[in-house]
């Protein structure tokens, strides 16, 4: 299989990729179950999560990797915002998380 482009996909974008390649030919073990868990954990409509990840990362800060994660997780308060951008070690004041927290809500 040839790699044809890489970049960072919510799991409401990956599922549809997904569905798209189940519908044109036979997945292996780990597409379909890549598939089954984006079936399952999938909060928005990929439109709308790809529409929502590029607003975050307009607003500053953030890195595709984490507006991505963000949008997936829909954080409802400000320790699981932090928690998300730990690995990014991404400091954010509290008024810029609340602002995530409005935004994706």
């Amino acid at each position: 299989m040839e790699v044809k482009s890489s970049r960072g996909a919510s799991l409401s974008e990956a599922k549809e990729i997904l569905a798209k390649r189940k519908e044109e030919s036979e997945m292996g073990y780990e597409q379909t179950q890549a598939l089954d868990n984006s079936e399952r954990f999938s909060k928005t409509e990929a439109a709308k999560a790809a529409k929502l990840a590029e607003a975050l990362v307009k607003k500053g800060k953030l890195g595709e990797e984490a507006a991505i994660k963000i949008v997936d997780i829909r954080p409802e308060n400000a320790a699981t915002v932090k928690a998300i951008l730990l690995k990014e070690r991404i400091e954010l004041t509290d008024e810029e998380i609340e602002a995530i927290l409005k935004e994706v809500s």
